[in-house]
């Protein structure tokens, strides 16, 4: 039986509603990455490691405008930045749903079962990224950056053989 699971995607695509479900469903405790983001941060500044205070879908900010490059680069810099960490959190459980946006599967496919959830319905995905978020210029582009990772997220699931959940 598979006994980790790590849930990942974009904000709003609805991993963390997944996650709790299959927590619940299979009796194996729930860790949120995040909280491995706000620990972090606790040892370290902005200024020494800005990776751990931009979301994934803010960090392409670190490098500039809004474009596809920038933002698979903010992306691939919070998961190396988180890496190591996270690697620490897997490696210390025995039963864990793990979830969070920055999940990387290249680092994770050895230990469990990786679902990378997505929401292909940009009007659906825009109502669940908004619910929690003020509209203002800023979160506008992050969305656009969160439709832009989850393209670059199928792909890679794809490449590496990783279940695809679509939430509806």
């Amino acid at each position: 039986m598979i006994n980790k699971f790590f849930i990942y995607g974009v904000p709003g695509s609805g991993k963390t509603y997944i996650s709790q479900k299959l927590s619940k469903d299979l009796n194996l405790p729930l860790f949120e990455a995040d909280t491995i983001k706000d620990e972090l941060r606790q040892s370290t500044t902005k200024e020494e490691s800005p990776f751990l205070f931009l979301g994934t879908s803010q960090a392409y900010r670190h490098f500039g405008e809004l474009n596809q490059e920038n933002i698979i680069k903010g992306l691939q810099a919070v998961r190396r930045s988180l890496s190591e960490r996270v690697l620490k959190e897997v490696q210390s459980r025995n039963k864990v749903v793990m979830e969070g946006a920055f999940l990387d599967p290249n680092l994770l496919g050895d230990f469990g079962k990786l679902i990378l959830v997505v929401t292909s319905d940009e009007k659906q995905h825009q109502n669940q990224f908004s619910h929690h978020r003020e509209k203002t210029d800023e979160s506008v582009n992050e969305f656009k950056a969160a439709r832009i990772i989850q393209d670059f997220l199928i792909s890679e699931a794809k490449d590496l053989g990783v279940e695809i959940k679509e939430n509806e």
